[in-house]
């Protein structure tokens, strides 16, 4: 008879515990609950924003959270006229204020931006504003001048990025930023030069003036170091840059590049020294050209000035102008020998005096 109130018993303690169980899962969930309605509660409503959408039809200004992911608003119409104004007028004040490199004349402020253009080397579109501040400068193009006769040296979107980056965070930590860029990429310009120069020559030297030219490094010193008489000179390693001159790897670097000494017509007597060109930077990291033994311009009958074009750089023409005007100085020189042993008729007739015999007459003008 107790074994029936015995089970009675048991099943009511085990509805007890569940009853325990339940109570106590619903107190913990109650307390998770109340943290989660704490974080969970209704923003503020932005009403100004609100009321503008509703008044204008638009709203102006992106809200500070995208604005945060780099979306940045698009100004348009009046408003973007008038912000630009204010920018070019920020942007020449900012000019007045500060000291600029005397090797950029070329200057011009326009539609917000300033370009600054060295010619034969460079043109970079500057504006002020590197991430957020706007005492920093931002640049926001970035071309190489350098160039030859099939047209500009190719210069990718990437190294343009890199080399573009670099100069941003180098001009943001300097105290002269303007000075800083000019200097790097002068130099950077330089570097393309000389190794374009090398690598021309060579393709010379392997082509229709073989055995014709020959051509040294000048080292940096001032010293000359034969190098390149063969088709296997390293020519951009001998400028002391690597490869083609990646723009991510050269900035910054101050050493100039060695020189180039160009010397033709080998063919000469022995003894005679063969002529030569030579291109190099001078103490102002300039390129300058200039030939030994000097000779005379047929064209401007003076020393002849030579002059290295970097937007089109052609160093066949160069000594094809070069081996022009020494057979012109060579011609003069031939001249005034003549001159010393010659009776003149006309200013531009001459007869030589030399073994003419005695009963032989001589015409009063010789055509």
């Amino acid at each position: 008879m107790q074994i029936p109130l015995v089970e009675r018993c048991q099943q009511l303690a085990g509805t007890l515990c569940n009853h325990d169980t339940s109570f106590t899962q619903a107190a913990d969930f109650l307390f998770y609950l109340h943290e989660t309605l704490q974080q969970a509660c209704a923003p503020a409503y932005d009403i100004p924003t609100a009321a503008e959408v509703l008044l204008t039809g638009g709203y102006k200004r992106l809200p500070k959270c995208i604005e945060d992911l780099g979306m940045q608003p698009l100004l348009a119409g009046e408003e973007k006229e008038v912000t630009l104004q204010k920018l070019d007028t920020m942007l020449r004040s900012r000019l007045l204020d500060i000291s600029l490199p005397r090797e950029i004349t070329d200057i011009t402020v326009i539609g917000g931006r300033v370009i600054f253009r060295v010619a034969g080397e460079f043109e970079v579109h500057l504006t002020l504003g590197y991430r957020g501040n706007m005492s920093h400068w931002r640049i926001l193009k970035l071309n190489i001048l350098v160039g030859e006769p099939s047209g500009p040296l190719q210069f990718t979107e990437p190294q343009q990025f890199l080399l573009g980056d670099d100069l941003e965070r180098r001009m943001a930590a300097s105290n002269d930023p303007l000075r800083l860029l000019y200097s790097i990429l002068h130099q950077f310009c330089s570097a393309l030069v000389m190794d374009t120069l090398f690598r021309q020559i060579k393709v010379l030297q392997r082509g229709r003036w073989k055995e014709a030219i020959k051509y040294e490094k000048i080292a940096e010193s001032g010293g000359t170091t034969a190098v390149g008489i063969g088709p296997g000179a390293q020519g951009a390693n001998a400028l002391g840059v690597d490869g083609d001159a990646d723009p991510g790897a050269t900035t910054g670097k101050t050493r100039g590049s060695p020189g180039l000494k160009i010397v033709y017509w080998l063919e000469l007597q022995k003894g005679e020294n063969s002529p030569s060109l030579r291109i190099e930077q001078s103490s102002d990291q300039q390129i300058i050209c200039s030939h030994w033994p000097s000779v005379i311009d047929p064209l401007t009958e003076s020393e002849a000035d030579f002059v290295l074009d970097q937007s089109c750089i052609n160093v066949e023409k160069l000594l094809l102008q070069a081996i022009a005007c020494n057979v012109h100085t060579r011609l003069l020189d031939v001249q005034r020998v003549l001159k010393g042993g010659i009776s003149w008729w006309a200013d531009s007739d001459i007869v030589l005096r030399h073994s003419i015999p005695a009963d032989l007459e001589i015409p009063n003008e010789v055509s």
